[in-house]
């Protein structure tokens, strides 16, 4: 035999070896959340049609007034605390500001001005600075960078959420201060992107508010979501119902991981107190 022969008699039962292994069933904790896995095609186009969709912010005293308004609210945030009266008396120029832009340019200007918002954020968001931001630059990131904190979109000062999810929550935040409902305005792949983040990533919220998250997440017909619904049974304290859902999904993929993970729960579940 050659040596070359040898080699891949050796490299054959090493593979085999490693198959065989793999296959033994073994439990495996199941505590970690499928990422957020989003199409990249889909998720490029929302934010090409975003930055389209920017550029035709209209010309006008309402506009302007709006995005002055905005800017305000969020040097605001940027420097608490504030006085109740003052968010009241900002909250209603806003209200009014935003009927007289609907009013006399409609809701593509305002869905224009959404857009604009966004692409100002990203400029001052991502960039790469020594320097201290200005006042306007303060004003666009508002309390923005609070909540990219409190829902890992930033870890260690390094941002490790997709863009695209750093864009919804960010057009949320914009919604929410205009009195919009959060979600307004936004495609498929952009719900993907919120519902699933906050799902799936927003260690430190409330277990049932990211299980309502998940719910709308499916919905929007997000990726991964019926594992995540398994491991939040098993977060929740429901080991045996996380199990046979982990089960259910090795025999229809045929994915050994999830034969592991449902071992791993029903091991959680023996490990329980018996309930009397």
């Amino acid at each position: 035999m050659t040596e070359s022969g040898l080699k891949l008699v050796f490299w054959c039962v090493g593979a085999a070896a490693v198959a065989a292994v793999l296959s033994i069933p073994q439990a495996v904790d199941p505590w970690e959340m499928p990422s957020l896995v989003l199409d990249r095609d889909a998720a490029s186009d929302a934010i090409r049609f975003n930055r389209a969709l920017a550029t035709e912010v209209p010309d006008t005293q309402d506009a302007r007034t709006l995005q002055s308004l905005f800017l305000a609210h969020g040097r605001a945030e940027a420097n608490p605390p504030y006085g109740k009266r003052e968010y009241d008396h900002r909250q209603a120029e806003i209200h009014h500001a935003t009927n007289a832009l609907l009013s006399n340019a409609g809701p593509t200007a305002f869905d224009a001005l959404r857009a604009n918002a966004v692409e100002e954020f990203v400029r001052v968001f991502y960039e790469d600075r020594d320097e201290p931001l200005n006042e306007e630059e303060v004003g666009i990131l508002g309390g923005f960078p609070e909540i990219a904190q409190r829902y890992g979109l930033v870890h260690r000062g390094v941002v490790v959420a997709p863009e695209l999810a750093v864009r919804v929550l960010y057009e949320a935040r914009w919604n929410a201060i205009h009195r919009r409902p959060f979600i307004d305005g936004f495609s498929r792949i952009e719900l993907q992107a919120y519902w699933g983040w906050l799902a799936l990533h927003g260690w430190g919220q409330p277990i049932e508010k990211r299980e309502e998250a998940l719910v709308s997440f499916r919905e929007a017909g997000g990726a991964g979501s019926e594992e995540a619904a398994a491991l939040f049974d098993l977060l929740a304290g429901r080991p045996d119902r996380a199990a046979a859902s982990l089960r259910k999904l090795y025999e229809a993929t045929g994915q050994l991981r999830f034969r592991n993970m449902s071992l791993g729960a029903l091991h959680v579940a023996l490990l329980q107190p018996s309930r009397r």
